[in-house]
């Protein structure tokens, strides 16, 4: 969102008093989004979003076995949703390839991001500011690639492990080898384009393209990571962090509620997609404080992690507020996907891949977490 403090300074002072927009740039978290880039200049191994992934030998494509639980995440969507969630399970499909991240690229561009934080803060310009040390990939491993796996038919009636995989692969780049997508989740993409080509001909609506998007995998598009600055979502635990700032957006003065309704309006014209197809796009992230739709992402992790649910009923939301809030704060943001610019197509939600930052420390990428969530 913004370059540098100096810049977000600049930008924010279009919106904000000269107080409020100190409080902000105080509150700014490092993160690096995604950008595309053109046609054929993508590389083997490099950072991509949807297509396929490129694997060493003897590192195969992840398939989701059936739940033990498969009935009880059928009977969470009406009747027609579980009859399709029981078809799907018994498949026993590969999951969708959402994204390869190059964690070399990733360290650079954290890297670059520290440096250019010093530089400022040395000149105070961003006294007070995120400071970022090490960059905001600093906990990621610094070789190799992170290729991430989700089940979109059933994840977003799945929240937990088992609705994706990440894999961390370490071998060298040379070794490498473009892969193509496993045939029966070819087949499953093919016989969804042509379900939906039988509901749009009637009523002349456009027809999917040989690779338009679906549940089973996004069009191919190779991307770079660039390092930014964004202020915290007010509901995130960022904001939590900066008790000033959440303490001046809740005040219920005509001042304090017009400075809640400006941070909101430059939210909803950044990120949200009813400003615009463009705005899709900029919701992907890798790292950083996660963009929520509905409550922080990060809670719902430590729900289905430490509970075992889906969500807790409300009088268990106010029992364990405490231990839930604190256990929400070990968990961290590894890459936040828009559906719809996945799909390139129509497409609702977000999911979020999550970690301890033990695991992460250690790197268990086999105990990620996906939550998707939709307005």
């Amino acid at each position: 969102m913004f370059d540098t403090p100096a810049d977000a300074q600049a930008q924010l002072a279009q919106h904000f008093a000269r107080p409020q927009v100190e409080r902000v740039v105080a509150a700014l978290v490092p993160t690096l989004v995604f950008r595309p880039l053109p046609t054929g200049k993508g590389s083997l191994g490099g950072t991509r979003i949807g297509g396929t992934p490129d694997l060493p030998p003897g590192l195969t494509w992840p398939r989701r076995a059936k739940p033990a639980d498969a009935e009880a995440i059928a009977k969470r969507g009406n009747a027609e949703a579980g009859e399709e969630l029981r078809r799907h399970f018994r498949k026993e499909l590969p999951y969708a390839f959402f994204a390869q991240v190059d964690l070399g690229e990733a360290q650079g561009q954290a890297r670059g991001r520290a440096q250019g934080l010093a530089k400022e803060l040395a000149k105070g310009l961003a006294k007070g500011s995120a400071k970022g040390e090490g960059g905001p990939a600093a906990a990621l491993p610094g070789h190799g690639r992170l290729l991430f796996f989700y089940d979109l038919v059933a994840g977003p009636w799945d929240n937990g492990t088992e609705s994706a995989r990440v894999i961390w692969d370490e071998s060298p780049r040379e070794g490498l080898a473009p892969q193509t997508m496993p045939a029966d989740l070819a087949a499953a993409a093919d016989a969804h384009r042509a379900e939906i080509a039988k509901i749009n001909r009637p009523f002349k609506r456009p027809l999917p393209k040989p690779d338009s998007g679906t549940p089973y995998g996004g069009p191919a598009r190779p991307m770079s990571l660039h390092a930014t600055l964004r202020p915290p979502a007010i509901e995130s635990l960022e904001m939590d962090a900066r008790p000033a700032l959440k303490a001046a957006l809740a005040l219920r003065t005509d001042g304090g509620e017009r400075f809640r309704d400006a941070y909101q309006d430059l939210f909803s014209k950044a990120f949200d997609s009813d400003y615009g197809t463009a705005n899709a796009g900029r919701r992907n992230q890798l790292v950083g404080s996660p963009l929520p739709e509905q409550s922080g992402p990060r809670v719902e992790a430590e729900v289905v992690s430490r509970f075992g649910v889906q969500h807790l009923e409300r009088d268990k939301i106010e029992a364990h507020r405490a231990e839930t809030d604190a256990g929400a704060r070990t968990w961290r943001l590894l890459l936040q996907i828009d559906i719809g610019d996945f799909l390139q197509e129509d497409g609702e939600g977000t999911v979020y891949f999550l970690i301890r930052a033990s695991d992460l420390a250690e790197r268990r990428f086999d105990r990620v977490v996906a939550v998707y969530q939709q307005t």
